[in-house]
């Protein structure tokens, strides 16, 4: 019972309720490994740690000695999948697919034993399937049930364009889980429709139906949207300890429970502890346990002293090159976007210098934005308040 709660612990939805229990009991009596599926479509090469929220979960089963599959989607990010907004993301090439695959999986390392799992591409069976055979699959899943599926849903109210391929692509995922015989198929909250698919398919083909595991979307460092590269709101596997240790203290103060939850590997009693210390304490000594305790998961604990180092001196102590931020309003930028290239960004607050000058210090890796260095002068930057702006050695900015 205790390995079932703990297996349990942070799920955002777990359907059917008491399917873990008889996954579990079933593969006890057939003297086999539960078989957990998590799927991903390699569209681009870097993990973060919301990504990580999934990965640790899956950990927790591989430890248990179940077999982890991470079925890579080689055949569906070549068609291109709905990204749950108004408009379905870009197909990749094979040679892209290929080169990012080979990336996530060197940084899944850092979580799970990825020589114990089973990696396998979905190309291997979709590249094989005849037309007639792809209309079959097909007909065992109605476009009302499609419909179902919020995006879908909200596109088609609003008259907004909806491609078949798009229609499609859920149907190939649960055929995925067909093939792999999945048992538990993981996700985030986003992926619960085609998670679902994979069940209904599974038993449209007279199969035990997988058991649908989703896992909170961590939002990321403006603490509204879900961590994501393209919002610019990361803090990655891939981090350096400085960078991660910086990111972490920049979260908003109501970011700080649930980064607890989601991203340290305290343990529970610890955890309570820690929400108790909150109440009473200044959030950023809260924000320094959270932020070396995943610095020594990715890393290791003197790289997480070090950075607790560097960041005291850097930010905290008197005699610190950074002694204030000067405050720059977002609504003095006059950008009816939201965003700004770096170069231009720079321009603005450092117009002592020519533009040549800031282009020149960004490519050079002297600007950064939220504690990371950013080398492209022509990156998108999102323009949110508390947005920390380091340009050179001495100058400190803080968008508001």
């Amino acid at each position: 019972m205790e390995t079932i709660q703990k297996l349990k612990e942070n799920t955002a939805i777990f359907l059917p309720e008491n399917g873990l229990e008889e996954k579990l009991n079933q593969a006890a009596k057939e003297n086999r490994k539960l078989i957990i599926k998590l799927g991903f479509d390699p569209t681009a090469p870097d993990l973060h740690l919301g990504h990580a929220v999934v990965l640790k979960k899956l950990k927790q089963f591989q430890d248990l000695g179940h077999q982890i599959v991470i079925l890579v989607g080689s055949f569906t990010a070549r068609i291109g999948d709905p990204t749950g907004k108004n408009k379905s993301r870009k197909p990749l090439t094979a040679e892209e697919v290929q080169h990012n695959a080979e990336t996530y999986i060197t940084q899944l390392s850092k979580i799970i034993d990825v020589e114990k799992a089973q990696i396998v591409f979905n190309s291997d069976w979709l590249d094989q399937l005849s037309f007639s055979e792809v209309i079959q699959i097909m007909s065992n899943v109605t476009v009302a049930q499609l419909m179902q599926r919020n995006d879908f849903n909200k596109r088609f109210t609003e008259n907004s364009p909806i491609a078949m391929h798009e229609l499609v692509y859920p149907i190939l995922q649960g055929f995925d889980s067909v093939k792999i015989n999945a048992d538990i198929e993981m996700g985030g909250t986003d992926q619960l429709f085609n998670c679902t698919m994979g069940r209904q398919l599974q038993e449209t083909f007279k199969m035990s139906g997988q058991i649908v595991m989703c896992m909170p979307l961590l939002r990321g460092l403006d603490g509204k949207e879900k961590m994501s590269k393209s919002l610019n709101n990361i803090i990655g596997l891939t981090d350096e300890p400085n960078e991660m240790f910086g990111k972490t203290m920049s979260i908003p103060d109501d970011l700080i429970p649930e980064f607890l939850d989601l991203t340290t590997d305290f343990s529970s009693k610890e955890k309570q502890e820690i929400r108790k210390r909150l109440e009473q304490e200044n959030p950023m000594n809260i924000k320094k346990l959270i932020a070396k305790n995943i610095i020594s998961q990715y890393h290791d604990k003197k790289s997480a002293e070090d950075a607790e180092e560097f960041f005291i001196n850097q930010f905290q102590n008197k005699n610190a090159e950074a002694k204030s931020f000067t405050s720059i309003m977002i609504s003095s930028l006059k950008n009816e976007l939201n965003e700004m290239t770096l170069i231009d960004l720079c321009a603005i607050i450092k117009n002592d210098i020519t533009k040549s000058a800031n282009r020149r210090l960004i490519e050079s890796g002297a600007v950064q934005i939220n504690h990371e260095k950013i080398l492209n002068p022509y990156e998108l930057i999102p323009l949110i308040k508390e947005t920390k702006i380091k340009i050179g050695k001495r100058n400190f900015y803080e968008l508001l």
